[in-house]
């Protein structure tokens, strides 16, 4: 990956929970159990689409009312209930399973179609094309949902990929994860900026690909791309 440095236009937005301020969302504050287990495509949906609707008015819709407060953070009580009803509208939990990646962009297609948006989604599938699809929507300030799917073929194996935390400058190892979409607001040094469970993270882009290549698949760990609608495609070689 080369150094140059992709993100968002805007600052990611935040929520208070008591004292602390979150970098997104996050499906462990839920007072549903199912949603706190095996929400986090949920999260990725829905963070992706009120980032847009926050700022541009052509991806507002009533979803969204009343959610933004005065002092520029979320309401919490009204982002839960924007989950629950991006939840039963349109992305539905498999129990003990989640949600397959491939059913975000046909979520996501039925959103923008009930809202007349001019926006497509589509799974990208091709693992060298994730990158730079990541790197095109951040550039037209479009947040990425990025899956890191369970192992393959063996899908209750035990690999996983590290998130890490930054501190003056050092990434240090957080946390690691696997069968689990997270959002993607940058990239810097070799590694992805992301939001998971409402806290900002990294994740290094060659460890992901080393997982895809050995402990997974381009199936199940990829990004959710979104376009424009009619605009001209430019294939990378």
């Amino acid at each position: 990956m080369e150094t140059k440095r992709y993100g968002l236009r805007h600052p990611y937005f935040s929520i208070k929970i008591q004292n602390d301020r979150s970098y997104g969302g996050s499906q462990t504050w839920s007072a549903n159990r199912m949603m706190r287990k095996y929400g986090c495509g949920v999260v990725g949906m829905a963070d992706v689409l009120l980032y847009l609707g926050l700022h541009q008015t052509s991806y507002e819709t009533d979803l969204l009312y009343g959610i933004l407060q005065e002092d520029g953070y979320l309401s919490y009580p009204r982002y839960e209930r924007y989950l629950m009803k991006m939840r039963r509208r349109y992305l539905s939990i498999i129990p003990g399973f989640g949600v397959p990646g491939f059913f975000l962009p046909l979520a996501m297609t039925r959103y923008f179609r009930h809202y007349r948006m001019d926006l497509r989604a589509s799974w990208c599938l091709r693992p060298g094309r994730i990158l730079p699809r990541i790197e095109e929507m951040l550039r037209q300030d479009i947040p990425v949902i990025l899956a890191i799917g369970p192992n393959f073929p063996m899908f209750w194996g035990g690999r996983r990929v590290t998130f890490y935390r930054k501190e003056n400058g050092v990434y240090l190892p957080s946390a690691e994860v696997k069968a689990h979409f997270v959002v993607v607001t940058g990239i810097m040094d070799g590694y992805f900026q992301i939001s998971s469970w409402g806290k900002e993270y990294y994740l290094s882009w060659a460890e992901y690909q080393k997982y895809i290549k050995k402990y997974g698949t381009c199936l199940t760990s990829n990004i959710c791309r979104i376009r424009v609608k009619g605009k001209k495609r430019k294939e990378e070689k």
